[in-house]
């Protein structure tokens, strides 16, 4: 199979992603990462959807992995941007006929472009971080960040994920754990600026879903990081054509079971991105 390793540019940083091309005339699917994590994510489940006959496109996020940007400081709206930006940088390759599947953060970026680019006619958006502010940040939590934030006018300083999603709540196999702890790339996003975890907070992807079709709304059984109400409010704020699914998987199904996940959206990308 066909792999190239590309880069692309989004609001003037260089953005690093991997193109798995089949054929311009098949469907093209963005695979968005989650949060502080990047493209490898999809190192197995990209193959397997290849295979199948789906152009894919893995890549980093601005500030993640091998993209620019500064390390931990970063908004929602321009990791959108990033996805509208990679969807640009396909069309002009000649790829079309897009879908998004995006997994925790990028599952919360994926409802929130497909509602800003009529070019995406379908998403799947699995464990999404629907609304932060319910299900990580407390009252308290809330107003440390505010005022951290006011002293990082005059202190620079970063806050590690950690505190809020430790690792053994993403991933519940101890070498992929020694894995991401060891991933340089990943230690260095994981540090986190306050005004990002306070733009965290006013996430709310039910807007968006409002005015998006075409929606498949999947959630981990054994997911120990998103409650299972995240999911059911992304999904009752969607439009219809939509559909709710329940894997027997963990917070990461596209590394924890990727053949199971591959037949999944093979079977909803099979039915709304039909081949040209």
């Amino acid at each position: 199979m066909k792999v190239e390793h590309v880069q692309f540019t989004s609001s003037g940083y260089t953005l690093s992603g991997t193109l798995y091309p089949v054929d311009k005339g098949a469907p093209t699917l963005l695979l968005l990462h989650g949060l502080s994590f990047y493209s490898f994510e999809y190192e197995r489940l990209a193959p397997l959807l290849q295979q199948e006959g789906y152009n894919c496109f893995a890549f980093d996020f601005r500030s993640h992995g091998r993209s620019e940007g500064p390390r931990g400081k970063w908004t929602l709206a321009e990791l959108v941007e990033d996805t509208l930006h990679a969807t640009d940088y396909l069309e002009k390759r000649g790829f079309s006929n897009f879908g998004l599947f995006g997994n925790s953060l990028g599952a919360t970026v994926a409802v929130y472009a497909a509602a800003q680019d009529p070019r995406i006619k379908s998403v799947v958006a699995s464990n999404c971080a629907t609304k932060p502010s319910v299900a990580l940040f407390s009252p308290f939590r809330r107003m440390l960040l505010e005022c951290i934030t006011a002293l990082t006018t005059y202190v620079p300083f970063r806050l590690n994920i950690s505190y809020f999603i430790p690792y053994k709540l993403v991933l519940s196999d101890s070498e992929d754990i020694r894995r991401v702890k060891s991933d340089k790339l990943i230690s260095s996003a994981r540090r986190i600026c306050p005004s990002t975890y306070l733009d965290m907070y006013h996430w709310d992807a039910t807007k968006p879903a409002s005015t998006v079709s075409s929606i498949l709304v999947l959630r981990g059984k054994h997911d120990r990081l998103q409650p299972p109400e995240q999911s059911q409010l992304l999904f009752e704020a969607s439009q219809d054509p939509k559909q709710l699914m329940i894997m027997d998987t963990g917070h990461i199904p596209q590394w924890q079971n990727p053949e199971l996940l591959a037949a999944a959206l093979h079977r909803w990308f099979g039915t709304t991105l039909p081949h040209n």
